[in-house]
């Protein structure tokens, strides 16, 4: 039989050649990276490439309402300049009381009802979805309602709490106005809205916890304590580091919250380094300050991250 190609149609074994030899699917070394391209030049436009800049503008001199100033390099005297700052440590500070209070919190908060909806209750698809309605909330949305809530003599907060305090003889107490109310009244709503998710990442840690553990503590006949501390909390380590980790991350950088409610005050009382930020980048011009701090914040993030990560990859190796 001899070897003839249908009319119309490509021989098999016809070698291919220009742009599918090079980058189609024959090609095993190159065309994975066709097919990651898009993704690749999607994370250097919205990631690399704005770090990179970040870096350039915090080694300039670059304050956009003074355009006539001359540009030049200024090595690290930008982060010089933000470490002596105390409106930087003060903005560091707040932001750590806010973070670590509120994680602390939103932690044991979302761990015990994790627990609590572990055993059969009645309804309990309706309780859940209730206690989810917080997170579904956009944060600017629900600082706008805490924020009207919270207005004094008028919203729905300050009028029922004033009139029970004013029954005692006190005051009503100044929710937003006072520099010793207002950072606790912001860890508030922001527990309010974030205790749902370690809910529901404890309640999937809870999960994907094995039952034999639990049926060899009822045999001997450990307590409910003991069991919590000896078995659900060293196998719920992976949901907590997860938890803890991205949770510590997005309260480190809360914005809307804050400035919605209080604009970083009263005075600086609120001011944390998100806040700092935008106020030196868009109220004053500083692009290089802005930048530095920008950069600070993320090396704050990283360690926090880091020190998480061996805090209890060290505990787990310890408990196995």
């Amino acid at each position: 039989m001899s070897d003839v190609t249908a009319p119309g149609r490509p021989s098999a074994t016809r070698p291919r050649s220009g742009f599918a030899a090079r980058f189609g699917p024959s090609n095993k070394r190159v065309f994975p990276w066709v097919l990651m391209a898009p993704t690749l030049i999607i994370l250097f436009a919205i990631g690399v490439y704005p770090f990179l800049y970040a870096l350039y503008m915090a080694g300039q001199n670059i304050i956009l309402s003074k355009p006539y100033l001359p540009r030049f390099f200024v090595g690290s005297y930008q982060y010089q300049s933000v470490i002596q700052d105390p409106e930087f440590w003060h903005a560091l500070r707040v932001t750590l009381i806010f973070t670590v209070e509120a994680v602390f919190i939103e932690f044991w908060l979302g761990l015990g009802l994790a627990l609590l909806f572990k055993r059969a209750i009645r309804g309990a698809s309706v309780f859940r979805l209730l206690i989810l309605i917080p997170m579904i909330l956009p944060p600017l949305v629900a600082a706008l309602i805490w924020r009207y809530m919270f207005f004094p003599g008028a919203g729905l907060v300050t009028h029922y709490i004033g009139g029970l305090v004013s029954f005692f003889g006190l005051s009503e107490p100044p929710f937003l106005s006072s520099p010793n109310w207002a950072l606790q009244t912001l860890i508030f709503v922001d527990i309010w809205q974030w205790t749902p998710f370690m809910f529901l990442m404890m309640t999937a840690g809870l999960a994907s916890i094995p039952r034999q553990p639990y049926e060899a503590a009822e045999i001997d006949g450990a307590s409910s304590w003991r069991v919590f501390w000896t078995i659900t909390m060293p196998l719920l380590r992976p949901a907590i580091l997860i938890a803890v980790v991205i949770r510590t991350m997005d309260a480190f950088r809360t914005y809307e919250l804050i400035v919605v409610m209080t604009r970083g005050g009263p005075g600086n009382a609120t001011t944390t380094l998100n806040v700092l930020l935008t106020k030196t980048g868009l109220e004053f011009f500083d692009a290089s300050r802005a930048s530095a701090i920008s950069l600070l914040m993320m090396l704050i993030i990283i360690v926090m991250s880091f020190v998480f990560i061996r805090v209890f990859r060290s505990r787990t190796e310890v408990a196995e």
